[in-house]
């Protein structure tokens, strides 16, 4: 049995009935212990339904390529126009000169080509803007031309050194 405070009193902790209740014992062994209401049950958490947001066409995280990443993208509808937007947590090398945002063709757009730089066969990519900043939240506006079905991943590429920075394939 567990030790006994100075005041002579236990406090044991029951598992009865899905709850937790305490029961209290003496310094005697022989006298029996005093159960104490029980605690009521803990309910279950009620169930989570994680909706879909509206609009959103495809999602996904990012994956290293040369350089270290975090975050994640979106790309959805409003109103007439298509919106990627990086998430808030979205890093990348800040040290990298020209860092674009592109589109490319292949669903892995760095398959075939070898580390250090990745870089991307011309052709394969769309550039949708220069990169804002290597950090944060960011929203650009898709070109309206751009058929995303024809598509496979979302790029941070510095072109200077065609070098992949991070990608990640188009996914519903």
């Amino acid at each position: 049995m567990p030790s006994v405070s100075r005041t002579g009193v236990l406090l044991t902790l029951l598992l009865a009935s899905g709850g937790v209740g305490l029961a209290m014992a003496t310094q005697d062994p022989q006298a029996p212990a005093t159960a104490l209401a029980p605690a009521p049950a803990l309910a279950s958490p009620p169930a989570m339904t994680v909706a879909m947001d509206k609009g959103v066409l495809y999602r996904g995280a990012f994956r290293q390529a040369e350089a270290p990443v975090q975050g994640s993208y979106t790309i959805r509808r409003d109103g007439q126009r298509t919106l990627l937007v990086l998430s808030d947590d979205f890093s990348t090398n800040p040290k990298a000169p020209d860092l674009k945002l592109a589109i490319g063709k292949a669903a892995n757009p760095i398959a075939g080509s070898k580390p250090p730089a990745y870089a991307l066969r011309e052709g394969t990519y769309t550039v949708i803007a220069p990169l804002r900043a290597a950090r944060g939240g960011q929203t650009y506006v898709l070109p309206k031309g751009i058929e995303l079905a024809d598509k496979g991943s979302v790029i941070i590429w510095c072109e200077q050194f065609n070098a992949t920075m991070a990608w990640s394939p188009l996914a519903k």
